[in-house]
């Protein structure tokens, strides 16, 4: 839960940093045309998806600098805070039930716009509807209203829609408004896009129509104030967008060519290769620490006598073996588990000449020295275990291994 939590955190900021930076862009991408500003867009979704993506075992941005500096470069990338691990499933259970709640709202209004049909009630504004197979709906009084020639160019503008696939995108934008409905700005990305789509869709019409623009205007302006029956899966050719840019943008209806769509289709590439290769390996999260602990043990047998040490991590087992006087050889399993009270589990797994003893468990505080007699039964001899574990530091680095040392 955590990491998702620190997932959608990490989406929400670089939706932030995606529409600030769309924004700031917005003057220099108007001189493309309207399409180039609409195409834009799609920065959005793909900042957003860079999170999600696996990463590789070398991070590209530290290769890239290396290759630039020609070494071993630091590199220092900021990262969100970590939600704990109490937190987190509160936090992501009010954001997702958040979304859910605008999904099950923006489902509604698809629901009753899809019950209306082809036949819209009068005053409404023409639309495409539906997604795998859209259909265009038009008004009561759609002949009322537009004389032919309009009525001509908001079927075309409707078709613009469902060749350039506008009702997936609106989909697309409905999606991310659900997943981020606490953040204003998806909000404002999500009208402002749905703006620009129609001034693409405008340009797109005038394009192959250059004497056609007094009639255009004409059709806006009666088609002012419709009621656009908002719903995520439709396309409209009224809209709430402001009158006066729309009709300023006929008069210099850029079209969108095959070389600007390439030209801005790989700088958003890159500018999402540059956000991916800017995030951590996780982020927001630290490397886990694994707990040691440091058992130091005294042994006695007959006329063996050893003291050795062991030092192994938390929940992992760790192993003993000599051979006593007699030349038998004895094994030794150790466990180590720390309870929610801080005291320590100690399970100890006997082994004698390839016989499996009785398993011994006991708590203990660290620090607390516990004696134990094992073996003394069924021709094992007995062997008498004295231990003391306590819990190493969390900056304690684990030396060399080597075998450990018996003393006699």
């Amino acid at each position: 839960m955590t990491e998702l939590l620190t997932t959608l955190l990490m989406q929400a900021l670089l939706l932030c940093l995606g529409v600030a930076l769309l924004w700031a862009l917005r003057p220099l991408l108007r001189r493309f045309g309207a399409g180039a500003v609409y195409m834009a867009w799609l920065l959005v979704p793909v900042l957003l998806l860079t999170p999600a993506l696996p990463r590789p075992t070398q991070e590209p941005l530290r290769l890239v600098a290396q290759a630039a500096g020609g070494g071993n470069v630091p590199i220092a990338v900021p990262t969100l805070p970590t939600p704990t691990r109490h937190q987190a499933p509160l936090w992501l259970a009010l954001w997702l039930g958040g979304t859910a709640v605008v999904a099950l709202v923006q489902a509604r209004r698809q629901w009753r716009l899809a019950r209306l049909g082809e036949r819209l009630p009068a005053g409404s504004s023409p639309a495409l509807v539906g997604l795998l197979r859209p259909r265009l709906a038009l008004p009561l009084d759609f002949e009322a209203r537009f004389d032919a020639a309009e009525r001509e160019l908001v079927i075309a503008h409707e078709l613009v829609h469902r060749q350039r696939l506008d009702n997936l995108w609106n989909l697309v934008a409905c999606a991310i408004t659900a997943l981020h409905w606490w953040n204003p700005l998806a909000w404002w990305a999500a009208r402002r896009m749905h703006a620009d789509q129609e001034l693409a869709c405008d340009a797109a019409v005038l394009a192959g129509r250059p004497g056609a623009a007094a009639t255009y205007a004409r059709a806006l302006l009666a088609a002012h104030g419709l009621d656009t029956l908002g719903a995520p899966l439709a396309s409209r050719w009224g809209s709430n967008h402001p009158l006066i840019e729309r009709i300023a943008m006929l008069k210099r209806p850029l079209p969108l060519t095959r070389r600007r769509a390439a030209l801005l289709g790989f700088t958003l590439l890159g500018v999402g290769f540059a956000a991916y290769a800017a995030q951590a390996e996780t982020p927001g999260a630290s490397p886990p620490t694994t707990a040691m602990a440091e058992i130091r043990l005294t042994l006695s047998s007959g006329e063996f006598n050893a003291s050795p040490r062991l030092i192994l991590a938390l929940g992992a087992r760790s192993s003993l073996q000599f051979e006593t006087s007699a030349g038998e050889r004895w094994r030794l399993d150790f466990t180590v588990t720390q309870a929610a009270d801080g005291k320590l589990q100690v399970l100890t797994q006997p082994r004698y000449a390839g016989k499996t003893l009785e398993p011994q468990t006991e708590v203990l505080a660290p620090g607390e020295a516990s004696e134990r007699r094992l073996g003394g039964a069924d021709g094992v001899p007995p062997l008498l275990m004295t231990r003391v574990v306590t819990l190493l530091p969390a900056d304690f680095k684990l030396p060399s291994r080597k075998a450990p040392a018996l003393s006699r």
